[in-house]
Order: structure tokens, then C-alpha cells, then sequence
């Protein structure tokens, strides 16, 4: 089966990729997502190295992507649209209130919004941002991170992050001493909460409200692979649902075709599988009950 892969925006708009990167063009074509890509999504042993999102994304995006050089906010636009793409936008999450303790599932949907952001204040092909402490004064000159540097971020500290994607600091000759010793406490809080809200990104705050209690909790929605809901206890599904449609199918489908077949699609045919052996099941209970398929069609009265 041939793939058509679907062009999408990035979040970065290709703006500070160097004029000869293939993401300059702020657009990439992504793939549509298979039992293959699952597989990757469900690997425990992907999962447990951390690469799982590197060899999606490197499976599923058009020609491959360097997870080492692709903007974090970059990785994002991609996992969203391949979200919505192939599972659609709506999920329900199972969540208790901290109010009443009442559980209860919510509808979220993966269609956030882009943050506002001004490109015009920046040179074309060079990731170069500058923001100012406001305590100390001293002027910082970052870069956007890249995915590799974001995995930094959340698995040890934004101190750590900040280090890595900053250039210089006007007044200071060491980056690792001024972050451990001169930088205080309200400064270094205040450059995170600007480098979360005024990059390139997604505006991914949620609220839930409690059926319950009515009220209302706000917070963020990780973009990473679990968005899918593929995991390694999905394994099982895959293989039964390509089976079934293989095997139900009479020859109709094949093993191969089926693994490499767009999830989507996967889905629709076997809906509709079911759907026609459902009505052949019903068409013979009506057989075995005497009853022809036109069995409801009024029929003028027997008369001698």
C-alpha cells in the first residue's frame, strides 16, 4: 500500500533552522500511522531507553528528521497532528476531583492553540533570543531548545535546560557559575515562566470541571508519545484486530498489507466487517426461522 504523507505547519514556522536545513521551510510531511509505528508506540524496550519518540518520528516523518537538531516545539506540531490525523482530536481521561474525591472521565481535545510569537523581531536562519533578568539586570542570549536538550528538562531540572541552550550572559564570564551562584531564585523562575509562555509553542492548558462539585481544575497536557494511548498492553489488540480482519475477511486482506495499512483505515474496514457479518448472521436466523429477507413486504391475503 502506498503512504500519501500530509503536509504540516510547524510551530517554529522553519524560522530558526539554518537557510539550508530541510525544516527551513517550516512544513514536513508526515506519514500515516501504522500497526509498524504502533508497534514502536507499545515497544517496552523503546520505551525503557527513552527513544521511543526519536524512532516514531523518524519513521513517520517524510525523508526522517534529526531528533538532534529538531526544535522541542517543532516535535510538538508533529505528535499533534499525527494525533489528530489518525486517532482524532477528542480523548476521554479518567480523573478524581481533589475537592469531593468523586471520579469521573473527561473529554479533552489535542487541538491547542499555537502561542502568539513575533517572528519580525528575529533574523531569518539564526536561533538567537535574548531576555532580561529582571533583578539582576543581565542580559541572557538563548536558543529554542531542540528535543534532545528538552529531555534535560524533565528528567533533571530547568537549571540544567537553561545551561544548555544559553550562549552567553552580558557581565558574566562563566554560564555554569552565574546559574549555580549569582542567579537568585526569582530571576531564574521568571526566565522559565517566559521561556514556557513566549517561544513557539502550544497553549496546551486544560480545565476540568467536576461534574460533581463544579469545580474547576486547570493544568497542562504533556505532549509526548502517550498521547496515542498506544501501549505495550496494546500489543495484543493490534495483532487480534489484523487477524480478524485477515481472517474474516476471506483472503480479502493480507497479513502484510494489513500491518502496513493506516490505522484509520484498519479501523474502518474492520467496522465494516463487522457490520456485514452482523446483517449475514441476522439474514440466517431469518432463514432458519422460515422468514425470507423480504419477509416484512405486506402480502395480499390468501382467498379461495
Amino acid at each position: 500500500m502506498n503512504l500519501h504523507a500530509e503536509i504540516i505547519d510547524l510551530a517554529s514556522e522553519g524560522f530558526f533552522y539554518p537557510s539550508g536545513s530541510v525544516l527551513a521551510s517550516g512544513k514536513v510531511g508526515i506519514l500515516p500511522i501504522t500497526a509498524e509505528h504502533e508497534e514502536l508506540l507499545s515497544s517496552p524496550n523503546l520505551i525503557k531507553r527513552g527513544i521511543v519518540e526519536k524512532e516514531l518520528l523518524n519513521a513517520v516523518v517524510e525523508g526522517g528528521v534529526d531528533y538532534e537538531t529538531l526544535l522541542d516545539c517543532d516535535r510538538q506540531s508533529i505528535l499533534l497532528n499525527l494525533r489528530i490525523v489518525n486517532y482524532g482530536a477528542m480523548t476521554k481521561i479518567k480523573t478524581a476531583c481533589s475537592e469531593c474525591d468523586a471520579e469521573f472521565e473527561h473529554d479533552i481535545s489535542f487541538g491547542f492553540r499555537g502561542r502568539n510569537f513575533d517572528f519580525s523581531k528575529y533574523t531569518r536562519g539564526v536561533n538567537h533570543l535574548t531576555y532580561t533578568f529582571p533583578k539582576c539586570k543581565k542580559m541572557v542570549h538563548f536558543r529554542l531548545g531542540t528535543c534532545s536538550e528538552h529531555v534535560i528538562y524533565e528528567k533533571q531540572s530547568w537549571l540544567a535546560f537553561a545551561k544548555s541552550i544559553t550562549i552567553n550572559i552580558d557581565g558574566a564570564n562563566n554560564i555554569n557559575d552565574f546559574y549555580d551562584y549569582e542567579l537568585n531564585a526569582t530571576d531564574s523562575t521568571l526566565f522559565r515562566k517566559y521561556y514556557e509562555n513566549n517561544t513557539p509553542g502550544y497553549i496546551n492548558e486544560i480545565e476540568i470541571t467536576c461534574p460533581t462539585c463544579k469545580n474547576v481544575k486547570k493544568s497542562k497536557m504533556d505532549v509526548n508519545y502517550e498521547i496515542f494511548g498506544v501501549r505495550p498492553e496494546s500489543r495484543m489488540a493490534i495483532h487480534s484486530e489484523i487477524f480478524d480482519l485477515c481472517y474474516y475477511s476471506n483472503g480479502a486482506f493480507t497479513q502484510d498489507g494489513v500491518y502496513k495499512m493506516p490505522t484509520n483505515l484498519r479501523t474502518f474496514y474492520i467496522k465494516k466487517l463487522v457490520d456485514a457479518k452482523k446483517a449475514e448472521a441476522d439474514a440466517q436466523k431469518k432463514a432458519n426461522k422460515g422468514e425470507s429477507p423480504n419477509s416484512k413486504i405486506a402480502k395480499p391475503p390468501k382467498v379461495k
